[in-house]
């Protein structure tokens, strides 16, 4: 097994054809399946499903595909490495509410105090960010699951509710119980959010209810969802902070509370402590500060 296979493979199941593959990678198609039939003798499995119709992955091709996309990422990351030696650079993530929230300020606070330094900024799920430290890319990430990075010394504490819109909730009492709550439309998060579980849980999704379930993909495409109407969610109440003040949100009462949410950086490279430790202070400084402004559904937490 090389990566050549790997990479024919990989661009072949998000391709699904032969022709773009090969066109994509400047092979021909027999190069291509060459590629994936070496593969697949190399790993004693078939990965394409030929009897289906249409291009399908087998159980273990799908396997395979996810693991492929990782040797890939490790790649390039290394290549980008070594290409320079002296890199002052640094790749920082920020999971959805830290970019939502406190991540512009510290954007404009790397700017102005390290302007030599190139900072990319990814911001995305705790899964996404996870995959990405696991493949190299990022030197520092933010997030709400995993443990705390060594000398990581601060949390963003987030304020977990419900809200909706007005005419969402017409007519409902307050406050509502769980019971209530199931009883209306919901905004969920994807299964692989750190807030499924808590909030799947809170409302007894497995019990009987009456009203549709809608899913976002991330924090703001939910946020976005509940701005719309599709029904009510329960979410980091700051990342609807104006919206609420505004009155184009409400924040709904209920008689039972969800846990906070805690955002702490959980990977620092420690291979580039120095560039990392700036950003870090600088990401401490302006977390507080945004913190400090921004008091009724978040908190600075010393750790």
């Amino acid at each position: 097994m090389n990566l050549k296979q790997l990479e024919a493979f990989y661009w072949l199941s998000q391709f699904g054809n032969h022709r773009q593959t090969a066109e994509y990678l400047g092979l021909t198609q027999p190069a291509v399946s060459a590629r994936i039939t070496a593969l697949e003798k190399d790993l004693g499995k078939t990965l394409i499903d030929r009897e289906a119709n249409g291009f399908a992955l087998t159980d273990q091709g799908l396997e395979v595909a996810e693991f492929a996309v990782q040797f890939l990422n490790l790649r390039e990351a290394m290549l980008g490495r070594l290409q320079d030696r002296h890199k002052r650079g640094v790749s920082l993530g920020l999971v959805g509410m830290a970019g939502l929230t406190w991540g512009p300020r510290l954007r404009k606070a790397l700017l102005s105090e390290l302007p030599e330094m190139t900072i990319d900024i990814y911001v995305g799920s705790d899964l996404q960010l996870r995959r990405l430290v696991e493949a190299g890319t990022l030197d520092a990430a933010f997030t709400a699951t995993g443990d705390r990075a060594r000398g990581a010394d601060f949390a963003v504490r987030y304020e977990v509710g419900w809200v909706a819109r007005a005419d969402v909730i017409a007519g409902c009492a307050q406050p509502m119980s769980p019971d209530d709550l199931r009883a209306l439309p919901l905004v969920h998060y994807p299964k692989t959010s750190p807030l499924f579980n808590p909030v799947a849980d809170y409302v007894d999704e497995m019990a009987e209810r009456s009203a549709p379930r809608h899913y976002g993909n991330s924090l703001s495409a939910i946020c976005e969802m509940v701005r719309l109407g599709y029904g009510a969610s329960a979410l980091p109440l700051a990342a609807l902070e104006s919206e609420i003040a505004s009155g184009k949100v409400v924040e709904i009462a209920a008689t039972e509370g969800l846990a906070p949410l805690h955002v702490a950086c959980t990977h620092a490279n420690r291979a580039r402590r120095k560039q990392v430790g700036q950003v870090l202070e600088l990401a401490r400084e302006q977390a507080r500060a945004w913190c400090a402004e921004h008091g009724r559904y978040s908190s600075f937490v010393d750790l």
